[in-house]
């Protein structure tokens, strides 16, 4: 059986819809991972029956020598001056910054993006996820974006959905990902994002509109409203994609337009199966993983490897699951992220 870890919830969801307006309340990442899990090394992941990818080496061959402006094994927040439409009144965005504890600054490591849920903030999804310490682990930097407060004074995202705000978080994004890159040995070919609930949404939008800078994406939970202008981009994305069966603020099967006319959802399938056409897959959905709580399903055969893979957590709910197999939940999307960097690009 697969554990679930809790989440805060301190009222109702403006997700839940089904009914009336949207109510705004708060949503935030799961709790601490429990030191009884199996170590990575001693479980095996689940595996597509067909042949996993092989990654290219996981750390650039490239001589930084940049001094850091954070101690290696540890966590600090960064600022970026905020742009007016993606600010509410704001001068200034932040984000924290674990540094594996073996960061020299002369090998170009990997990123890792946590997105939090609405209602939760960047040190909760540290807290909360475990990445940290993958991170020191697997040489990766972890990096924990922090969200807007919105009318409830809640941090939320302003991807899509009853929160857009107007607000356009790709200029965050994009500013968080250039100093990144100006402070840090970025390995810019492998940089991910992943999310729960709110920030699940947040890293379908990503997947979406910053395409050329994320090279795969795997939310949890999200809300997957439909992008303004389209979802356009611009070249296969590979998605690793988890959700309970049973989920009640984001439900599995979607909200159909009758129920919410101003903001449908579509279902878990039929999302993925958008990202598989985008993709160009042309096999699947096909089971590649069955234990007693939990199915995977894949798109496979993609254009530039773009898989696009689920975990359907049956009998789950609004929370991320502790594992999935044997594995705990942030290995397993750590070892999606590793088989699938940005693709080289062609001449």
């Amino acid at each position: 059986m697969h554990q679930v870890r809790s989440y805060r919830n301190s009222g109702i969801l403006f997700m839940v819809i089904l009914c009336c307006a949207a109510a705004l309340g708060s949503c935030s990442m799961l709790a601490p991972q429990s030191t009884s899990s199996a170590h990575p090394s001693a479980a095996k992941i689940p595996t597509p029956t067909t042949a996993t990818p092989t990654a290219s080496p996981m750390s650039a061959n490239v001589d930084c020598n940049k001094a850091s402006p954070i101690q290696p094994g540890t966590t600090q927040n960064q600022v970026v001056s905020a742009h007016p439409q993606a600010s509410r009144g704001e001068h200034t965005r932040s984000y924290l910054v674990h540094l594996p504890s073996s960061y020299t600054g002369k090998t170009a490591l990997p990123v890792v993006i946590v997105f939090h849920g609405h209602g939760g903030d960047a040190a909760n999804a540290e807290q909360s996820t475990g990445f940290s310490q993958l991170a020191d682990s697997e040489q990766f930097l972890a990096v924990y974006p922090q969200g807007l407060l919105d009318d409830d004074h809640l941090p939320f995202w302003a991807s899509i959905g009853p929160l857009d705000y107007n607000i356009d978080e790709t200029l965050f994004m994009n500013d968080m990902l250039n100093k990144l890159e100006h402070d840090f040995c970025v390995d810019t070919q492998r940089i991910y994002a992943t999310g729960f609930s709110n920030g699940g949404g947040m890293s379908g939008f990503v997947a979406c509109k910053l395409a050329h800078r994320i090279a795969a994406v795997a939310p949890i939970a999200g809300n997957y409203y439909d992008v303004q202008g389209g979802c356009k981009p611009g070249r296969p994305v590979p998605i690793l994609e988890i959700h309970g069966s049973q989920d009640p603020i984001v439900p599995y099967n979607g909200i159909s337009p009758e129920t919410n006319p101003q903001w449908p959802l579509p279902s878990v399938h039929d999302w993925l199966q958008a990202w598989a056409t985008r993709n160009g897959c042309t096999k699947g959905p096909q089971q590649f993983f069955q234990d007693s709580d939990t199915t995977g399903l894949q798109w496979t055969n993609c254009q530039q490897n773009a898989t696009v893979m689920h975990y359907r957590i049956e009998g789950g709910g609004h929370s991320i699951p502790a594992t999935i197999g044997k594995q705990p939940t942030s290995l397993v999307i750590w070892n999606f992220f590793k088989a699938h960097p940005m693709p080289q690009k062609t001449t």
